[in-house]
């Protein structure tokens, strides 16, 4: 679990971007990629929480593909946002969107970074859908499959 997070943490931080790479492309082409990527990263999700269920995994092998996702959701929303950090007040660096998202992600929202642009609004609606639809549902399908069952 703590090695994923620090992978995937090293990479988010390691790897050269620049918000130009990031944000290039019409806006059209851009939705279209941003929803073709989080149909991936929910696919990949319903794998990860496949695994998981398998009975004759401990507790920690059945919560670590599962916190490994979620590393990539965060990730993966972080970039989006530092891509597009003019669309936002109070975010200028990879730390900040990185802060940002899992914000976001946890419902806390200080309103220290706010999304200015329609655009931007309606990506981070998406992340909290997705985030509450998603994410949620694999956490709660896997909590499901660990009581034991009433027959």
């Amino acid at each position: 679990m703590l090695l994923s997070t620090v992978g995937f943490m090293l990479l988010y931080f390691a790897v050269p971007m620049s918000r130009d790479d990031l944000a290039g492309g019409a806006p059209a082409v851009r939705a279209v990629l941003l929803l073709a990527a989080l149909v991936l990263i929910t696919l990949f999700l319903g794998l990860q929480a496949r695994r998981s269920l398998r009975p004759d995994r401990l507790l920690v092998e059945r919560l670590s593909p599962l916190l490994g996702a979620v590393n990539l959701v965060v990730v993966f929303f972080a970039m989006i946002y530092y891509g597009n950090a003019e669309d936002f007040s109070g975010l200028e660096t990879r730390m900040d969107s990185l802060y940002f998202t899992v914000a976001t992600l946890c419902t806390v929202g200080y309103g220290d970074i706010v999304p200015v642009s329609p655009a931007a609004r309606a990506v981070v609606t998406l992340q909290m859908v997705f985030d509450l639809v998603i994410v949620t549902s694999a956490i709660s399908f896997i909590v499901n499959a660990w009581r034991p069952r009433k027959d």
